[in-house]
């Protein structure tokens, strides 16, 4: 892969040095494959194939430039039964350039690739902006395909510039060719000077095997296609978020490739929002539940959709820490972070196909797995709610002292019959008795 030229140049001495005497010997390939290496013949592939247990093909350097031979490689590879992983030599210098690297990287990669991994090794941006990009360039890449997401670079770089990020990936792959990197990684490009008989010429290489990594994977992890969680493998699995509610508006992704049924999901299906009529409980992939899309009448798996609020809630509660965006598209942090568990009033604004929350100070992702609104939206099938404090009913929805009903103490019962909805986003009940009361969490609970 690409390095910065200083220390390109510096571990390509090392790693000739290193492949020339044969301290390491590989036991079977796992070559890294560029454009550098030209356009592959299928007598190249055909013995390429003996040689090595699975190819990496580099099919883009940033959104700009698609590499030259990528398709044709990848087109005698699958011919040939040569299982390969797809690569991205990142460019992106902020959250907005790398969603948009994301999707274009995915565009363009053959379909028949086992993993995805994202190229890392240079960058502009400080080690806080450069963690927020990659996570986002995961976080897309995520939301397009459920099979493994691999993190490259070299020791140094990665630590420095994305040490919290670089841990959302499913294997990390570290490039040293001095000696056996000191941070964990499932896959080692230990040289750039392997000789391959079968394409004649020096290529870098890489180490999987259970002696020459921290966290090892079989091969058949590597090369089998399918989603790390439904893979051998000694990590757990991450399941997308899977708690939507009957309600809640989904946005279909366009990495989503089939409904529940097997049928395909057609292009003009995705990038669109529905509203979830239905769930069921589920464990496949990446999902542990199924929503029911409204309009397309079709069950699809919780990882194939995202959440977002649509409409005014007034009030959220943060399931998780969350930065705060200077801009309403997320690309400029302010510095701060909302804690989790904190409540916070917003307003929910849209920027492209999706929603954000504008809080005092700046905005946050609208994500229904991020967030939860903080008043109650829905009358109970009960019809009973509790009073969580001392508070009153009132005579109209203007709750204003000269307004008030009634007063009812912490525990008191309130039977309620309709919910209704202000224009900022609040909530608030009508009572049997023709009253109305607060719907806000931090006043009552559902009973």
């Amino acid at each position: 892969m690409v390095m910065q030229k200083k220390w390109r140049l510096i571990l390509l001495l090392v790693g000739c040095f290193l492949g020339g005497i044969g301290v390491v010997q590989a036991h079977a390939a796992v070559p890294d494959i560029s454009e550098w290496q030209g356009q592959l013949t299928s007598t190249e592939v055909q013995s390429l194939k003996s040689q090595a247990d699975f190819v990496i093909n580099r099919v883009q350097y940033g959104s700009s430039y698609e590499d030259l031979y990528h398709t044709s490689n990848e087109s005698l590879y699958v011919k040939y039964g040569v299982p390969f992983g797809s690569y991205d030599y990142a460019t992106f210098t902020s959250t907005a350039t790398a969603k948009a690297e994301a999707d274009k990287f995915y565009q363009r990669a053959n379909k028949n690739t086992k993993f995805y991994v994202l190229d890392f090794e240079t960058t502009s941006m400080s080690s806080t902006a450069a963690n927020a990009a990659v996570k986002a360039w995961y976080t897309e890449m995520r939301s397009l395909t459920s099979k493994k997401l691999i993190f490259y670079s070299y020791q140094s770089f990665a630590t420095t510039y994305a040490n919290t990020a670089r841990q959302s990936f499913d294997a990390q792959w570290i490039a040293n060719y001095s000696s056996k990197p000191t941070i964990s990684f499932s896959l080692w490009q230990y040289s750039s000077s392997y000789y391959l008989s079968s394409l004649g010429q020096y290529v870098d290489n890489s180490l999987y095997d259970s002696a020459s990594v921290t966290t090892y994977h079989p091969l058949s992890w590597w090369t089998s296609g399918t989603s790390a969680s439904s893979s051998t493998s000694s990590t757990s699995t991450t399941y997308a978020y899977s708690s939507y509610t009957k309600g809640q508006h989904v946005y279909l992704n366009n990495g989503a490739s089939s409904y529940y049924d097997g049928t395909k999901v057609p292009s003009s299906a995705k990038k669109k929002y529905y509203k979830v009529t239905a769930t069921k409980s589920v464990t496949k992939s990446r999902s542990k539940q199924l929503v029911y899309l409204s309009g397309l009448n079709k069950w699809v798996l919780s990882q194939d959709v995202t959440g977002y609020w649509v409409g005014q809630h007034g009030l959220y509660q943060l399931r998780e820490k969350s930065t705060l965006f200077k801009d309403v598209n997320l690309t400029t942090s302010t510095g701060k972070t909302l804690k989790k568990g904190g409540i916070y009033s917003g307003k929910l604004v849209k920027s492209g196909n999706f929603y954000r929350i504008k809080v005092s100070g700046g905005y946050i992702t609208a994500k229904v797995s991020k967030s939860d609104h903080w008043y109650y939206e829905s009358v109970p099938s009960s019809g009973w709610i509790k009073a969580k404090v001392g508070l009153y009913t009132y005579k109209s929805s203007n709750f204003v002292k000269s307004n008030r009903h009634a007063y009812h103490a912490a525990g008191d019962r309130i039977k309620v019959t309709k919910v209704y909805s202000r224009s900022g986003g609040s909530r608030y009940y009508l009572t049997n008795k023709g009253n109305y009361v607060s719907a806000n969490r931090s006043n009552v609970v559902t009973q």
